[in-house]
């Protein structure tokens, strides 16, 4: 039993070595002294100190618990617990921390504001208003809480609400770059991309800057018709960062899609070039050449890096893949089961293996392949994408199973929330709003269209009350549909049924006439997927009876397998079609005309997501 002098002369011991940065030693030292310091709130503190030290969070938390209890609520260290928490992530153990906090010293204007901010990083946005509101009782002209209240306004979706109190926090605070930085985002929400760039413009005069700030800047720009200058902020984005993976795709789609005339690979190239010894620099560039489905390209990029780092297995994968896609497949695909032979577990081995597979008449190494991909994720859409093929070429009974073409193409009219128009009549609204959207000249080039435009980022991200209502309206008609689908737990579709959603992807394509169409698709990262005809080409003297269908089943012709489609839709003004998201489908190409649409991927919002 250690008497108090012993405890006493034991800590100081720690206490020294915690001051010399030994941090090992003192958290050693303390060890033995754990249940002596259990009512020792000076032991207990340096027990916090010394966990802090060695990145032992629960430990500290714990003797923070400990003294909260013993000295019964000490605000510093209510304080210093949530602040603990919140720098860890909890910012759900953190909240009370600071709602009890702010019961303890109302007075106190920092605990008003780390109760709001707290509440924002733990995504409860409408407590974070009320708590800002709550400290903005006390402390009227409080800049930060005036910010803080007004960035949770926009992440709880009240954006004219937010847009007048960032009015208010920069009145407060003029000179702080991070206010004028969110009220630049908020603007860009509320679809003010002229008022947006003006924002972010006086928020780098301010001292804001970094990658994302410049490539969030850029992506204003571009919606607000500024080609030039989103040219030159994604180009300040990749010198402040070169690896910037959002603009490098970025810089891809916009020398693309405007037709500016530079090579839209060239950044990439000076990537590459300026870090010749990093492997990743080439597998970057010969990646997104494949993505582009520039494959001859891309395998003499991946040779290229290939010959300066001869072992890496990403650019040995990726070379042999984009070699078997560019010309005959069966020498790259007996490289890439060389390389499976030592590496089994290689889950781009698995990859590659299954989409050359069909393209070298393997569909039995297809099939094995991607059947390992869903062994690992059951909802793998990439893989059940492959088996619905290789499964058809095999005559295995599993592709009516996993396809149902019949029961799982799913068609309903869309109408307004409210009910007032008609699925025709509500059409042509939505395309009015739909087609200003589309600023772009060409298609990207690492998507299904061909012959038209798509817009960027996400549709429903638009605060337009007519984006918000159809959003609402497909959602409705969707739930409407998917209620009539039988149950089945084993089936990567149907046991993930649900009739409320979310979305993770929103977008509207214009094809144009002359040959506009969708070439055979699916969407890796959606659960069901859709089509929504808002305008359709009106019929033509000799146009073949189903141009501009939709089809499903229909491989693309890179896996050169000649099979037809399982499965045809025509469309109609206010038509949503659903159907699962690995479901193989493209459209037919038209002559005349222009068609304008919607897609969503759809998510389910319970169950097993």
């Amino acid at each position: 039993m250690i008497n108090q002098a012993q405890l006493l002369g034991a800590l100081q011991r720690v206490q020294m070595l915690h001051q010399a940065g030994r941090i090992d030693e003192a958290w050693r030292g303390l060890a033995p002294l754990r249940a002596a310091i259990a009512d020792h709130g000076q032991g207990l503190r340096l027990y916090v100190l010394v966990a802090q030290a060695a990145n032992d969070t629960d430990a500290a938390a714990e003797a923070l618990r400990r003294i909260i209890k013993i000295e019964r609520d000490p605000p510093e260290i209510i304080g210093a617990l949530a602040d603990l928490l919140g720098n860890a992530g909890h910012h759900d153990q953190a909240l009370p921390l600071w709602t009890k906090l702010v019961s303890l010293q109302p007075n106190v204007a920092d605990a008003h504001l780390n109760r709001a901010v707290t509440a924002a990083n733990a995504g409860q946005h409408q407590q974070a208003v009320a708590a800002a509101t709550e400290g903005l009782k006390r402390f009227p002209g409080h800049a930060r809480l005036l910010a803080t209240r007004a960035m949770a306004l926009k992440n709880a979706g009240r954006i004219e609400e937010a847009l007048v109190a960032f009015d208010r926090a920069i009145a407060a605070d003029p000179d702080r770059a991070l206010t004028r930085h969110n009220q630049a985002v908020t603007l860009r929400a509320a679809s003010r991309f002229d008022d947006a760039c003006d924002a972010y413009a006086a928020s780098a005069r301010l001292g804001m800057a970094g990658a994302q700030f410049h490539a969030n800047w850029a992506a204003a720009a571009l919606e607000a018709g500024q080609v030039e200058d989103a040219n030159q902020l994604y180009e300040m984005a990749l010198a402040d960062d070169p690896g910037h993976e959002e603009s490098l795709s970025a810089m891809t789609r916009l020398h693309i899609e405007y037709r500016t005339g530079a090579d839209p690979f060239g950044h990439y190239a000076a990537l590459a070039q300026a870090q010749a010894n990093s492997p990743n620099a080439w597998l970057r560039w010969a990646n997104a050449l494949a993505l582009n489905k520039d494959y001859a390209r891309a395998a003499d990029v991946a040779g290229q890096g290939l010959a300066r780092h001869e072992t890496d297995l990403p650019l040995r994968i990726v070379t042999a893949f984009s070699r078997g896609m560019a010309d005959d497949a069966r020498g790259p695909m007996a490289e890439l089961r060389a390389l499976h032979e030592l590496f089994p577990d290689n889950e781009l081995l698995w990859a590659t293996i299954s989409q050359l597979g069909l393209r070298a008449g393997r569909p039995e190494l297809a099939a094995e392949a991607a059947l390992r991909m869903t062994a690992r994720d059951p909802f793998h859409q990439t893989a059940w994408s492959i088996l619905s093929l290789a499964w058809r070429l095999l005559d295995d009974p599993r592709e009516h199973w996993l396809c149902d073409y019949e029961r799982l193409v799913m068609q309903v009219e869309v109408t307004p929330p409210d009910g007032s128009l008609s699925a025709a009549d509500y059409a042509r609204a939505v395309a009015d709003v739909l087609r200003p959207l589309h600023t772009t000249l060409e298609a990207p080039g690492n998507q299904s269209l061909r012959q038209g435009t798509q817009t960027a980022g996400s549709l429903f991200d638009n605060n337009d009350p007519a984006i918000q209502r159809f959003r609402q309206a497909v959602s409705d008609a969707a739930a409407r549909a998917v209620t009539a689908l039988p149950d089945d737990p084993d089936h990567p579709f149907l046991s993930r049924k649900a009739t409320s959603f979310r979305f993770n992807g929103s977008w509207s394509v214009r094809l144009r006439a002359g040959g506009g169409h969708h070439v055979p698709h699916f969407h890796s990262e959606g659960w069901m997927s859709s089509a929504y005809y808002a305008r359709l080409p009106d019929p033509t003297d000799g146009a073949s009876p189903d141009e501009g269908w939709i089809e499903f089943g229909r491989p693309p012709p890179i896996f050169n397998l000649g099979l037809g489609p399982r499965k045809l839709v025509e469309p109609k003004a206010g038509l949503l079609v659903l159907f699962p998201s690995y479901m193989w489908h493209g459209t037919i190409p038209f002559g005349a005309g222009e068609r304008l649409t919607a897609a969503f991927d759809y998510l389910p919002q319970s169950g097993s997501d």
